[in-house]
């Protein structure tokens, strides 16, 4: 079964399959101990040690969004079509992806995974063609559990070649190995005396309000999408269970521990990472300046 928490990943590994991402060390216990004083849960997410390395926004990502995305418009020109993406947001500016480790965390929390755009949906075979080449021509890479599969011809491809050369397969390797180095820090994290401590203690919570769980990532599954979680008592008695008994800057402390744990025991992933960031960028700053 796709739940949201499977398919948040997998869409975050497709999004990073095509931006990059920086990656700033946080090793040592400072990092983890920093989660202990965090005032929010974007906060505590944002001090995770996969955070900087999947999801946060960075100069070095928008430069080289911004000159795929400044390619991709001139190859399609060069074909006969006017194609007008979106700019690409500041770092500034930019809402940075917040994934849901541990299910709902606030009333307004997001779920719902980026499809393509009305715009996209809207033009001809032979625009989407130019732009992401014919169906049968992909490249693709697999990993344990995530498989993706990307344009091997058309615009987007020939941006993506300028900045990697050949290097897209490796590309898109090393950003699942990420993606599933993230995903197995969260199932490694079930294994932590005191992370299930935290989970005892929301589950006897929410038995005395009248739900029998004991997971609040699969409690958020089966909330239906369009759920108001302001007003779902369902969802007002998990939030405020978590509030009670610290749920989630425990959970947020220990998962820094664990991802840091894996990245650690994966050095050479975080050096392609680098590597392949370093060769996109020198191209990017040569196609903006």
């Amino acid at each position: 079964m796709v739940t949201r928490k499977t398919a948040a990943l997998a869409t975050a590994v497709v999004v990073v399959a095509c931006a990059a991402w920086v990656y700033a060390d946080r090793s040592g216990p400072a990092a983890t101990a920093g989660l202990q004083h965090a005032t929010d849960t974007a906060e505590l997410s944002a001090r995770l040690p996969f955070y900087p390395v999947l999801h946060a926004p960075s100069e070095r990502q928008w430069r080289i969004a911004e000159a795929e995305r400044r390619l991709a418009v001139r190859c399609m020109a060069a074909h006969g079509h006017r194609y007008t993406p979106a700019e690409i947001p500041r770092p500034g500016t930019a809402d940075a992806d917040h994934p849901l480790p541990f299910g709902l965390e606030s009333p307004t929390a997001a779920t719902a995974s980026p499809g393509p755009s009305a715009s996209e949906q809207r033009e001809s075979k032979a625009f989407l063609a130019a732009l992401y080449g014919p169906d049968d021509r992909r490249i693709s890479a697999r990993g344990r559990t995530i498989k993706v599969s990307w344009p091997a011809e058309g615009c987007q491809a020939e941006a993506e070649k300028r900045l990697l050369g050949s290097e897209r397969l490796r590309w898109l390797r090393t950003t699942i190995q990420l993606g599933e180095g993230e995903q197995q820090a969260r199932k490694d994290l079930d294994k932590d005396p005191a992370f299930r401590a935290a989970d005892v203690r929301w589950a006897r919570c929410m038995r005395a309000a009248g739900v029998e769980t004991d997971d609040p990532v699969n409690l958020l599954d089966s909330l239906p999408r369009d759920t108001d979680f302001a007003t779902n008592p369902v969802a007002r008695a998990d939030l405020r269970c978590k509030s009670d008994t610290g749920y989630l800057r425990t959970a947020y402390a220990r998962l820094a521990v664990v991802q840091r744990a894996w990245l650690d025991a994966h050095p050479a992933t975080l050096t392609a990472w680098r590597s392949l960031m370093q060769r996109q960028d020198a191209v990017a700053r040569d196609v903006l300046g």
